[in-house]
């Protein structure tokens, strides 16, 4: 039976249903940006609700659209009205329209080492070193689009993608300046990407309702699933990838696993009660999290053994010290008998052969004898 966690909203769970986004820090504690506070779990829930008494000290908004960790460890969150960073304990606000062309912070990545801020329909932001360049939509850079959806670092951040209705456009994150390239159009997608997930191994998943794309640079393009391989009619809602490269697809179905094929399928049946899964996040203890209309849950992911490396099992033996453990390949012993040890066997296999007696060489001679004369 699946090990599946199930948590409902409460003053002592997680404070919504509506979890946008989610962030984890370097000890493991999971941050979620929620319609309704911030829910932070550590193995137990802690919720932080704007300060409505002196909205100075504490969140702008309950309203938290975006979370991400810088590369100094301090959390970043996005609002619909400003960005702040949480410092040693304490808040920073930005607001300022000279930095942010726009407050409505909805998006938030880190890439190598850079920030990359998504705001409102005025495009890209992205911060380093106390600097702030902004990249507005048909600007000089190449930003084709304005509502910045999604977006994602290829696997060492060198490289980002930023997809939005009109297509997905992509950057090298260490060039200066900043030059955006066109990914692809509607032309391979039909419909526009809901969203884009980086890919540990290389490249990046490009996903909507219908379908499931892999992009590695230059051009390698491969369809990995559509909905007529998981069900027909059904909608996908997000993909996740997890360390042994396998896909999570959320689903109005439930959760599949896919690697080539359905591996898994995680539905009401085993206990995720409701099968319209609506988000997906996999943390660095391999648990899948997930949100549907009805709780915010956990599954543990199992590991299946590569087919490339298979797990062989084995028989642990207790062997007398005494004994040389060979480093060459040997010959398998032949099949003995249960009370014959080891090393019994190793003493019998290495006695001489044991010589021939005086008498014994006289008797085979007069045998030979006559055994020659009767023969005539």
């Amino acid at each position: 039976m699946a090990e599946i966690v199930l948590f409902a909203p409460g003053s002592n769970q997680i404070s919504s249903l509506g979890v946008i986004d989610v962030a984890e820090d370097d000890r493991g504690t999971l941050y979620f940006a929620t319609d309704n506070g911030l829910s932070v779990y550590d193995g137990t829930w802690h919720i932080t609700h704007m300060t409505y008494q002196n909205p100075s000290t504490g969140l702008l908004s309950d309203h938290v659209l975006a979370v991400e960790f810088d590369s100094q460890g301090n959390l970043w969150m996005g609002f619909p009205d400003g960005l702040q960073k949480l410092v040693g304990g304490a808040y920073e606000t930005i607001r300022d329209q000279q930095l942010l062309k726009s407050l409505d912070i909805h998006s938030l990545l880190l890439a190598n080492g850079r920030m990359w801020v998504a705001t409102g329909t005025a495009g890209a932001h992205r911060y380093r070193d106390g600097v702030w360049e902004w990249y507005k939509p048909q600007g000089p850079e190449g930003l084709g689009c304005n509502y910045v959806k999604s977006m994602a670092g290829d696997e060492n951040g060198a490289t980002v993608y930023v997809a939005c209705n009109e297509g997905i456009w992509s950057t090298k994150n260490t060039d200066d300046p900043v030059a955006f390239t066109p990914l692809f159009s509607k032309e391979i997608m039909a419909e526009p990407a809901l969203g884009i997930r980086s890919d540990p191994f290389g490249g990046i998943y490009i996903f909507n309702t219908s379908t499931i794309l892999h992009y590695a640079a230059p051009d390698e393009w491969h369809l990995i699933a559509t909905t007529p391989d998981l069900l027909l009619g059904i909608n996908i809602n997000d993909v996740r990838v997890d360390a042994d490269g396998t896909l999570w697809i959320a689903t109005d179905n439930g959760i599949y696993a896919w690697d080539g094929k359905v591996r898994e399928h995680l539905d009401s049946s085993k206990g995720i009660r409701n099968n319209a899964v609506k988000k997906l996040y996999i943390d660095a203890q391999d648990r899948l999290w997930f949100v549907t209309p009805e709780n915010v849950g956990f599954y543990r992911i199992t590991r299946e053994p590569s087919a490339a490396n298979p797990v062989i099992p084995i028989t642990t033996f207790t062997v007398q010290t005494t004994v040389p453990v060979p480093t060459s390949p040997v010959t398998p012993l032949p099949e003995i008998t249960p009370d014959v040890s080891f090393r019994q066997v190793q003493e019998v296999t290495e006695l001489p052969a044991t010589p021939s007696s005086p008498l014994a060489g006289i008797l085979d001679a007069i045998l030979g004898f006559f055994g020659r004369l009767f023969s005539r």
